[in-house]
C-alpha cells in the first residue's frame, strides 16, 4: 500500500491557515477524516503564524496543545509540528526561526509576497538561509504562479530556497503544466495539501496520481519520498541531485 507524508497541511482547530482562514472543530474532523482515508503515514501541522497577533512563545504553545488534542483521534498518523512563517518576520528575526522548524529538521516553510522578483529579494534568501542556518522552503509556491515567470521561479529556487506545490497547483488545469514542468525538473521538490480550501475535498492522492501518470517512475517515487526525507532532516542538496 502507498503511504504519504504531507509536509504542509492546516489541520488544527481554531488557528488560521496562510490565508488567515480559521479551521472551525467539525471542519478538522471532517478534514482528519480525509488523510485517514489518503493513507496518510504523518502530517505536519503548519498553521500560519501571525507575529501582529500573537508572540512565538503563545503560538506555539497553542499549536502544541492542539496537536496533542488531536493526536489520538489521528493514529495511527502522526502528527508533527510546523509552521508558515511570513518572509518579512523571517528576515527580521533570523536567528529565532528554528523554533518554528517542521518536526525535528532545520527546514521552515515560508510564505512569499506575491509579487514580481528582484535580485535583492533573491540575495534576502541567501542571506536568510545563511544567517538562520536553516533551509527555507517556499509553501504553496503555486499562489505565485500568476506574478512570477517560470525563468523567475527557477531563479527563486537558485537563490538557496526549496519550492513546495499544493495539491491547488496540480488539480486545477490552468496550473498542471507548470506544476509538473517544474516538479520534472527538480526545480520544485515536494507536494502538500497546503491552503487547500477548508470546503474542498482534500484530493492529495488524486494529484499524486497524476503525477505518477505524468513522470517517470523514478522521479515520481523521489517527489513522493522527498517530504519524509525532509523530516528526517536530509542535506538540502539530496533534494537537488
Amino acid at each position: 500500500m502507498n503511504y504519504y507524508v504531507d509536509m504542509n497541511a492546516a489541520l488544527l482547530p481554531g488557528l488560521p491557515d496562510t490565508d488567515g482562514r480559521i479551521l472551525t472543530e467539525p471542519e478538522a474532523a471532517k478534514r482528519l477524516a480525509e488523510f485517514r482515508d489518503s493513507n496518510m503515514k504523518m502530517i505536519v501541522a503548519a498553521p500560519y503564524f501571525q507575529p501582529e497577533v500573537s508572540t512565538p512563545q503563545d503560538f506555539l504553545r497553542l499549536r502544541n496543545e492542539k496537536i496533542a488534542a488531536v493526536s489520538e483521534a489521528a493514529q495511527p498518523i502522526r502528527i508533527v509540528g510546523g509552521a508558515v512563517l511570513p518572509f518579512s518576520y523571517c528576515t527580521a528575526y533570523p536567528r529565532d526561526l528554528k523554533q518554528f522548524a517542521l518536526g525535528d529538521s532545520d527546514f521552515i516553510l515560508v510564505d512569499l509576497p506575491r509579487e514580481p522578483l528582484t535580485e535583492a529579494f533573491c540575495e534576502e534568501i541567501s542571506r536568510l538561509r545563511i544567517v538562520s542556518g536553516l533551509c527555507p522552503v517556499a509553501a504553496d509556491i503555486d499562489r505565485s504562479f500568476e506574478v512570477l515567470s517560470p525563468e523567475e521561479l527557477i531563479a527563486l529556487r537558485k537563490a538557496g530556497i526549496l519550492l513546495q506545490i499544493s495539491v491547488n497547483g496540480v488539480l486545477r488545469q490552468d496550473y498542471r503544466k507548470l506544476s509538473l514542468y517544474l516538479l520534472a525538473n527538480q526545480h520544485a521538490h515536494f507536494l502538500a495539501t497546503g491552503a487547500r480550501d477548508f470546503g474542498e475535498p482534500l484530493r492529495f492522492v488524486e494529484a499524486m496520481r497524476i503525477i505518477q501518470r505524468s513522470l517517470p517512475a523514478q522521479l515520481y517515487r523521489r517527489i513522493k519520498n522527498n517530504a519524509g526525507m525532509l523530516l528526517s532532516n536530509a542535506e538540502p542538496s539530496a533534494f537537488l541531485e
